[in-house]
């Protein structure tokens, strides 16, 4: 008995422990930017770090109100996250402390915890069934796809990912052909995009891109364009491997939607970014359809520091961006011809605004 109280209470204790800075993975509703921002401001004011995966999260929380599809999707990702675990919902900018207080409280409750694996949650209850033959865990890092009408395999699947076909190449070559979806829960990702490729070898040779349940999403109007600007420098930073930059770049976001004056900050930044060359290096020759992606980063920080209130006020006129311009000429298309490790940087570059999508393909 007393044996098995201790090992009781060191259960709580580690779970108290972990509930006071818990991992969380954010999954993002076309429309609820609102939610999403409020979400990675509280995160970071919390220290909470944000979840690269579900092998990697102790909450989910899902930023909005998702229709049939992304649910469907939020749902297949929540059953690949390791228990102890808690998902939250929040809907509206207004609800995140509350939610947030709830998932850590839940966390650190051991009979919450254990009444969730018993009551049968399978996902959190049997994780073989996710790891591949060589025991790495799927991270949903190519979906979330397992949901009916968005993850077609063609031969069956592996770890979540569809199995290769063979088909001919341009030339005429038999080569295998493997079909992959990118999204809708990524780290830094358009909400709610899937992005599907056709592989052979490493490269795109086909690609197609939809919003789910963009339809009735509500377009989010920002009240800071250079927020804006900001909010996408910071994804593509992130997906470039930047953290320290990406964060720096969310915090002055922040700042500006607080009404703040961070001009000089915001310089700054722009600054260092173009000073790295190891971010030059990360992103040369990858060519974007007539442009390439130095020349799309080159634009992005000159709309940064144009779109600055200080800027503004001075009559500079700046150059007026339209989100999602480059995708509008057919995103997917332009991820024709590059390689699977580039598309990320690609579709962060190219800055689609789902938030705006009326539609449901691109």
């Amino acid at each position: 008995m007393a044996r098995g109280g201790a090992a009781v209470d060191l259960t709580a204790l580690l779970l108290r422990v972990a509930a006071r800075r818990p991992h969380v993975l954010v999954v993002a509703v076309p429309g609820a930017a609102g939610a999403r921002l409020a979400l990675e401001a509280a995160l970071a004011h919390r220290g909470w770090p944000v979840a690269t995966g579900p092998a990697d999260a102790d909450v989910l929380a899902v930023a909005g109100a998702p229709g049939p599809d992304l649910a469907a999707v939020v749902d297949a990702v929540w059953g690949q996250v390791p228990a102890p675990c808690v998902r939250i919902d929040v809907p509206a900018p207004a609800d995140v402390g509350e939610r947030l207080d709830a998932a850590a409280a839940l966390l650190a409750d051991a009979e919450h915890q254990r009444t969730e694996v018993v009551d049968g949650n399978e996902g959190h209850g049997d994780h073989e069934e996710h790891h591949d033959h060589d025991g790495h865990h799927d991270h949903a890092e190519h979906g979330g796809g397992g949901h009916d009408g968005h993850h077609h395999g063609h031969g069956g699947t592996v770890a979540g990912l569809p199995m290769a076909e063979v088909g001919p190449d341009r030339d005429g070559l038999t080569l295998d052909r493997l079909h992959v979806p990118l999204g809708p829960v990524l780290p830094d990702w358009p909400a709610g995009l899937v992005v599907r490729v056709t592989l052979q070898g490493d490269v795109i040779q086909e690609a197609s891109a939809e919003v789910l349940d963009a339809g009735p999403a509500e377009p989010f109007e920002w009240p800071s364009v250079a927020a804006r600007e900001l909010d996408g420098l910071a994804r593509f930073l992130g997906v470039a491997g930047w953290p320290r930059a990406a964060g720096r770049a969310r915090t002055l976001r922040d700042a500006l939607l607080a009404g703040g004056e961070v001009g000089a900050e915001v310089t700054a930044l722009v600054r260092r970014i173009r000073r790295s060359r190891t971010l030059r290096w990360l992103v040369r020759d990858i060519s974007v359809g007539s442009t390439d992606l130095a020349a799309l980063l080159a634009e992005r920080l000159a709309a940064v520091e144009d779109a600055l209130p200080e800027r503004q006020r001075g009559g500079h006129a700046g150059v007026a961006r339209q989100y999602g311009h480059h995708a509008g000429a057919g995103m997917a298309e332009l991820l024709v011809g590059a390689e699977l490790a580039a598309a990320r940087l690609i579709v962060a570059a190219l800055d689609r605004e789902t938030d705006r999508m009326g539609a449901g393909h691109g």
